[in-house]
């Protein structure tokens, strides 16, 4: 998906070419600084993506090959990708979820005779299986702190860019309230926001960051998506950021004292999440009218009020469009999907919550494959020991609710994320597994008779 709608503005090229300039030469700096061929991948494959979203008047055209050069862009990564990671057995714990969500694609695709559509739709999740290889690669070579370190430089450009827009006045208007979103010239609110969002995280990853360095890394990185003014990547961001800030603070104290502090923590947290909402009650008020309203607000289309079309940005309305949408279908359908890629057909918005766009286009199969690769990751994050374990697993609550309002799995800046993310997580669970395995070696070999 390359559009979501809503276009933003561009920055002027006397803004835009020195920062795109400046960006390269911290990405050489950022190669000469690794010798894995996997990390030089990932670094290389982040910044391109980040470069093509500042350049998205171009970008967003079709190619000599019929595909957008965004998607082109993806399968070269994707190809390239093939010969950089480690070879792997076929049921390798990253790869076993791809399986489940390609039958699924692929079935919905035959069903509906739109066999072309699908190779569109499973770039993106070419894109993101290489990638998690990549990241797992990558930090088995470097070290989790020290590729995580080089992988924040990788994401220099949107927040340079971010605040060329803020010193140039050039923003977009809001999709909640019309109130000043800079975007550093992206095409939307969601992808930039995903961009940033995935440096977080990146940044919350890295144990070995001082507490006031990453105390202020998160603050610059909140008011960052603030300033994007995308609603739902504030909300969903809370989790992550909240799991760093009390875990790298009370990891200082002496085990007696980590939970009263971490309680302290706890107390502030709310205060200011309280105070937060408060003086934003306006943008935020809708999510506790539909939360309020529970099941009621998904309803027939043709029943909602002018007043109700309104709520949380239309998003109500756009979900019972969506799931009426697959109701209303035979059961072949139901259970297979209208398409991939069909929603445009029917919809002039997406659907901005990824199990309904699922759901509509890859049918029951399709929401079954998704539900298993979020779980099956998440549950490599609560098997693995060691590392940053409790931030990965609020890492993932992130992620899932980033999908209950937004799409981040449409947009290759969310498969950046959760490539991110996954690859951390695979990483740690794969040495989990193999540290016993090793002790269990060492147990198994014969000893050696120790002769005076």
């Amino acid at each position: 998906m390359d559009e979501l709608g809503g276009e933003g503005r561009s920055l002027p090229i006397y803004a835009e070419l020195p920062a795109l300039l400046a960006a390269a030469v911290v990405l050489y700096y950022l190669l000469r600084r690794t010798s894995s061929s996997a990390g030089r991948f990932v670094l290389v494959a982040v910044w391109l993506r980040c470069a093509l979203g500042a350049l998205h008047e171009f970008s967003f055209k079709s190619s000599p090959l019929g595909l957008s050069y965004n998607a082109l862009a993806s399968l070269i990564v994707f190809g390239v990708g093939l010969l950089v990671v480690r070879r792997r057995r076929a049921l390798d714990p990253a790869l076993i979820p791809f399986y489940v969500y390609a039958l699924a694609l692929f079935t919905s695709a035959a069903t509906t005779g739109l066999l072309p559509d699908m190779f569109k739709e499973m770039t993106k999740f070419l894109y993101l299986m290489i990638l998690i290889l990549a990241v797992d690669d990558a930090i088995t070579d470097e070290g989790a702190d020290r590729f995580l370190k080089l992988l924040l430089g990788a994401f220099a450009l949107p927040f340079g860019m971010q605040l060329i827009s803020i010193v140039l006045n050039i923003s977009k208007p809001g999709e909640d309230d019309n109130a000043a979103s800079f975007i550093g010239g992206v095409n939307h609110q969601a992808a930039f926001s995903l961009v940033l969002v995935a440096a977080l995280l990146a940044g919350c990853l890295i144990r070995g960051l001082g507490g006031r360095a990453k105390l202020a890394l998160i603050a610059y990185g909140l008011v960052a998506i603030m300033a994007a003014n995308y609603r739902t990547a504030i909300v969903a961001v809370l989790p992550v950021l909240g799991a760093a800030l009390v875990l790298g603070i009370t990891r200082r104290f002496v085990p007696t004292q980590r939970a009263l502090v971490a309680g302290l923590i706890a107390m502030a947290v709310t205060v200011a999440g309280i105070a937060g909402a408060v003086k934003e009650q306006e943008r935020f008020a809708d999510i506790g009218v539909a939360l309020s309203q529970g099941t009621d607000i998904i309803k027939p289309p043709h029943t909602f009020t002018t007043e109700e079309r309104h709520l949380m940005s239309g998003r109500a309305a756009i979900w019972s469009g969506y799931l009426y949408g697959w109701y209303d279908g035979s059961p072949v359908q139901k259970m297979f999907g209208k398409g991939p890629g069909t929603s445009w057909t029917y919809f002039v918005v997406y659907a901005h919550n990824t199990l309904v766009g699922v759901l509509f286009e890859l049918g029951l199969l399709g929401l079954f494959a998704t539900l298993f690769l979020w779980i099956w990751m998440f549950a490599l994050a609560l098997l693995a020991k060691g590392g940053p374990k409790a931030e990965l697993i609020f890492g993932h609550v992130s992620f899932f609710l980033l999908n209950m309002a937004t799409m981040p799995t449409y947009l290759i800046e969310g498969m950046i994320f959760y490539g991110v993310l996954c690859g951390v997580t695979v990483h740690f669970y794969r040495t989990s597994r193999a540290a016993p395995r090793r002790v269990m070696q060492d147990t198994n070999q014969p000893q050696r008779a120790i002769t005076a």
